[in-house]
């Protein structure tokens, strides 16, 4: 018995278990491309698909995870997700490592944007988003924030870090402050720049 292609049960399939799944079939490689063809599936990458019913948050950082890797959700989408910025975010941005260059993926399901950190900060502050089969990696809302500040142009005083932080960026103060500011200040120290550095002056100085 044929099986229903939107009846697929796994969300981000790739192009080995595609072709298992449509074994029964005389050609499993064209019934991939008609199935893409007629929007059932979209295309990552090559090998890598998304079915265009499962299309949601937790899918989509799924797949943020597996296109381009080792890497994690990050940076102004983190933000966003943890709410600390209040703005939508047009594109999904990761954390790599030791790529050298950041990488970009125009998909049908939106763009996918990885930039690099360092390699002594990368694996602190990486948690899980949602359950079970939804999880993906994330950074915590503290590691976003210090990855999110590693790329920007060097801020060497308070006053100009805090005019970035809640009128460039229009970071939510209140969130700001209910942030575990140990943790935030312990991240920064694992960049070792300027920037991060003005960080711990700057929480050191405002939060009691």
């Amino acid at each position: 018995m044929q099986k229903i292609a939107s009846e697929l049960p796994v969300d981000l399939p790739d192009a080995l278990w595609l072709q298992n799944h449509f074994s029964d079939y005389a050609n499993p490689k064209a019934k991939i491309c008609r199935l893409v063809r007629q929007g059932v599936l979209y295309r990552l990458k090559r090998g890598l698909y998304i079915k265009a019913a499962a299309k949601n948050h937790y899918v989509l950082g799924k797949a943020a995870n597996r296109l381009y890797g080792p890497s994690y959700v990050s940076f102004v989408y983190a933000l966003r997700w943890h709410g600390l910025i209040p703005e939508h975010v047009a594109h999904i941005t990761s954390a790599t490592y030791g790529k050298g260059r950041s990488k970009r993926y125009d998909t049908p399901v939106g763009s996918f944007l990885y930039h690099d950190v360092p390699a002594r900060a990368y694996p602190h502050g990486v948690i899980f988003a949602g359950e079970g089969k939804q999880r993906f990696l994330i950074a915590s809302a503290e590691k976003a924030l210090c990855d999110a500040l590693y790329r920007t142009p060097v801020v060497r005083s308070l006053k100009r870090l805090e005019q970035l932080l809640f009128e460039d960026w229009r970071l939510d103060s209140s969130a700001f402050r209910h942030l575990n500011h140990t943790q935030l200040m312990a991240l920064a120290g694992h960049y070792k720049t300027t920037t991060l550095g003005t960080l711990v002056k700057f929480v050191t100085s405002n939060i009691s």
